[in-house]
């Protein structure tokens, strides 16, 4: 007489699911068809994560043999770190009559981990035992990486318009102390908005890159229709600004690109030139970008300004204070010299 459990899991072999331990079932060609090309790694265990048989996706994606894998072999593939959370899954799955858990898994040939979302169901003997258990592991790398760096966006967004709305209020307060008039407050207002509002447009574009230096510079002086080659030159290697320096960098230069058009090499009928060149030099804290604003061909009668304006503001407090910058500004007879020693690793880490 035969055992009604032999005919039960002999009947699980017959129809291809896997009731039954041991190997995959041999007659059900379709369900092999079907594990063999589904992109997710499956595999059959016992109770409490004990396996009894891996997929070929499962072994060629973590390079461990089916034998390997067996009994928990197979934690050896699970991130040291993901190894204790796995197992109190297994622990409520019994309970929960579901297995689910994300863990990373590591793929044998890059020597990384990836990411993975494991499922599992108990198949149950006719007492409503959970004989053995069916799961699979999906890829969710990506989405994990794309959910990360959406997080990462929104925290930077949220740090930057607090810090916008700071440099905004800033700007308005100090506009209206160093104006002399309120149209004077409302053209020179507008001019430093509209700096932080293009880098904020270019920001945007490229929220977790930089700002190209060369296009910075440019864009604050056609701001002021002049034209590179005739009122001004620019000499340098590719830079890429940080975004959190972009703006404070580009206020600073529209500073000094207004004072050019008011009172230096863009304000005579007879008009001077404005050079600017940079470098970066590596020193012993990091990366450290060297510019030098020159403005000469002219022929000044006055002297260095009494009053300190919004202008030195940025040059000789802000971006000392915010970016560690060391800023020296020179009045002479022919023009203005200015040169601003930013470090680059700490722009990236001061606010923006």
């Amino acid at each position: 007489m035969i055992d009604r459990t032999d005919q039960e899991a002999e009947s699980a072999r017959q129809v291809g699911r896997p009731g039954a331990p041991g190997d995959l079932p041999t007659q059900d060609e379709n369900f092999r068809l079907l594990v063999d090309t589904i992109p997710q790694l499956v595999w059959r265990a016992r109770g409490r994560g004990n396996w009894v048989w891996s997929s070929r996706q499962w072994q060629s994606f973590t390079g461990q043999s089916e034998a390997e894998a067996r009994d928990r072999g197979w934690l050896a593939a699970v991130h040291p770190d993901d190894r204790a959370s796995t197992e109190a899954a297994w622990t409520r799955a019994e309970a929960e009559d579901r297995l689910a858990v994300e863990h990373r898994l590591l793929q044998a040939s890059t020597g990384e981990y990836r990411w993975f979302e494991t499922r599992a169901l108990p198949v149950r003997g006719s007492g409503g035992e959970a004989r053995e258990w069916f799961g699979t592991a999906t890829d969710i790398h990506d989405l994990k990486m794309a959910q990360s760096l959406q997080a990462h966006l929104l925290s930077e967004l949220q740090h930057r318009v607090r810090n916008t709305l700071a440099t905004v209020r800033a700007i308005a307060r100090r506009s209206a102390e160093t104006s002399e008039s309120v149209e004077d407050y409302a053209m020179h207002l507008e001019g430093r908005l509209n700096a932080v509002s293009r880098v904020q447009s270019a920001i945007i574009r490229n929220p977790i890159g930089g700002l190209s230096l060369p296009l910075l510079v440019a864009d604050e002086l056609f701001a002021y229709h002049a034209h590179e080659g005739e009122d001004f030159t620019i000499a340098g290697p590719p830079v890429v600004v940080p975004a959190r320096a972009a703006e404070r960098l580009a206020l600073a230069l529209h500073e000094l690109a207004t004072n050019a058009v008011k009172f230096g090499a863009l304000a005579q009928q007879e008009r001077g030139s404005i050079a600017i060149a940079w470098t970066v030099e590596d020193r012993e804290k990091g990366p450290v970008l060297i510019l030098d604003w020159t403005e000469g061909g002219l022929s000044l009668a006055g002297v260095e300004p009494r009053r300190s304006g919004f202008g030195m503001d940025v040059l000789q407090r802000m971006l000392p204070h915010d970016l560690k910058a060391e800023v020296v500004v020179a009045f002479c007879s022919d023009g203005l010299t200015c040169r601003i020693a930013l470090p680059l690793d700490a722009a990236k880490r001061s606010p923006a």
